[in-house]
């Protein structure tokens, strides 16, 4: 079992990858289904956004213990982190729609798919390296 904090910090952090999917998904579906946006540029956009979104959620509300003062240093490790989860995202993403060519037509089941298998991979590195406690003087 783990201990509660991390627990409590994995539930906020599935929590705010919900909204980040909101985020993700309502954008996608704007830009492509209703501006006609090409399947590609619509998801990087929202992907991007998304990205930025979960990271001040995440350090407003789940690792409020382990913020780095130097804001932007934060920002530019959690969006390393994520850029690792991203092409672990967009990957899956992109090879589901390349080998089952209808789901194009319903991006948001990839999407949610390729979520899903990031979300653990970002939860541990963003815990690990992007909102790593910070030791007083470092």
């Amino acid at each position: 079992m783990l201990p509660e904090g991390i627990r409590r910090e994995a539930f906020r952090f599935g929590a705010i990858g919900g909204i980040g999917f909101i985020v993700d998904g309502g954008i996608l579906t704007a830009l492509h289904s209703v501006w006609g946006v090409g399947l590609i540029p619509a998801r990087l956009v929202s992907f991007s956004v998304a990205v930025t979104a979960t990271w001040a959620l995440n350090r407003r509300y789940t690792f409020t213990t382990r913020q780095d003062p130097r804001v932007f240093s934060e920002w530019r490790r959690y969006a390393a982190v994520n850029g690792v989860g991203a092409l672990m995202n967009l990957g899956i993403f992109f090879a589901l729609i390349a080998r089952f060519p209808q789901l194009a037509a319903r991006p948001l089941l990839p999407l949610a798919l390729a979520a899903g298998v990031a979300l653990l991979f970002n939860f541990v590195a963003s815990r690990q390296f992007a909102f790593r406690r910070r030791h007083h003087g470092t």
